[in-house]
């Protein structure tokens, strides 16, 4: 016989941009016999039990729904101001998790479910599924080869399409349901990548943020970051609404991004507006070849979020709930992310450097 496979649940509520991809994810993973989906908030739940014949039952009872116990991994993509609520009931019903990022409005809300998740030693994960493009661990090998020496800085730049073609009206709009605004959106994707890439955390945040979109929103649509490490490197993340163009009829917006990491005997720059690929140069002696090489990846397609490599980096964290391997992320990698966003936010408000203990 072979593995038992896995009964999964997904929380979402409405108006989430990404619930649609995830559906998607689990029509892709064969190793997903059943759904069972939980709508809060007005979640669509009609809508949404329409994309997959595996869905097996709907709810709009969170309290029924994380008291099946059949179900073994649960996916919640909720609105920022409630999602820590729903994960530590998650946590309190004994279920392994995974989770839309921000995941909480702050670090400390964040912080106190993975305390809680620790010590009922749960496999946790938050959808970074970045880090799982093939380029981005291409060069993170190359990093931890030594192939570019002692890292100096890094650099990101993510602009995307501008608020006009994103419901300005929408809960990730409003200061009460959102927290902040591309920092928590998009910008999170970044501040994580850079530490994957580095194996290392922030610790220092001197930012500006603002609004420079002419729609009345209640949160950042333009966030400028200047960044220091634990080891020492030092980096800068842009990002912003700001680039003219509609937006795509799948998720996502329209692109311009970028990151970059240089150090003493090389660097490497992903350029994620032109799919996936990667440029790579070092100098350290015996590297071959020498020079400056780029590499492209042809995948074949997927409807799963994030592609084949979205499906694989969800694939894992659902193998890591049963003892299989480690999951690539944890919901300690969003409470750091919340902790460089929290800096953010006071630094902007203050005009200061701000410390992240």
């Amino acid at each position: 016989m072979g593995e038992k496979k896995f009964t999964v649940g997904a929380i979402f509520s409405a108006q989430h941009g990404h619930i649609k991809g995830h559906l998607r994810t689990f029509n892709e993973l064969d190793e997903i016999d059943d759904i069972h989906l939980c709508a809060v908030e007005g979640g669509e739940l009609e809508e949404i039990t329409a994309l997959s014949s595996k869905v097996v039952s709907g709810t709009r009872d969170l309290e029924e729904f994380l008291s099946r116990d059949e179900i073994d991994f649960v996916l919640v993509c909720a609105r920022n101001d409630i999602s820590s609520d729903i994960l530590q009931k998650c946590v309190d019903a004994g279920k392994h998790f995974m989770f839309e990022k921000p995941g909480a409005m702050n670090a400390n809300d964040l912080r106190k479910v993975a305390e809680a998740a620790e010590i009922k030693q749960l496999t946790t994960g938050v959808m970074f599924q970045n880090r799982w493009r093939p380029e981005v661990r291409e060069v993170k090998q190359a990093r931890i080869n030594g192939d570019f020496g002692n890292i100096m800085t890094t650099e990101t730049r993510l602009a995307t399409s501008q608020v006009r073609f994103r419901n300005p009206d929408g809960w990730m709009f409003k200061k009460d349901t959102a927290g902040t605004g591309i920092l928590a959106w998009l910008a999170c994707h970044h501040i994580d990548i850079v530490s994957y890439l580095l194996d290392d955390r922030i610790v220092e945040v001197a930012a500006m943020l603002g609004t420079q979109n002419p729609e009345q929103i209640e949160v950042e649509d333009t966030a400028l970051l200047v960044v220091r490490f634990s080891g020492g490197a030092m980096g800068t993340i842009h990002s912003g609404y700001h680039l003219a163009g509609p937006m795509p009829e799948e998720m996502g917006g329209s692109n311009d991004a970028l990151v970059a990491i240089r150090g003493t005997r090389g660097y490497a720059r992903i350029d994620s507006s032109h799919g996936d690929s990667f440029g790579m140069f070092s100098d350290m002696p015996g590297k071959e070849p020498a020079g400056y090489q780029s590499k492209s990846y042809n995948l074949p397609g997927s409807s799963a979020y994030g592609g084949l490599a979205g499906a694989d980096f969800v694939r894992c964290h659902l193998n890591a709930s049963r003892g299989d391997g480690s999951s690539p992320t944890s919901i300690q990698d969003a409470v750091h992310v919340l902790e460089v966003i929290d800096a953010a936010v006071e630094s902007s408000r203050t005009g200061r450097t701000v410390k992240i203990s």
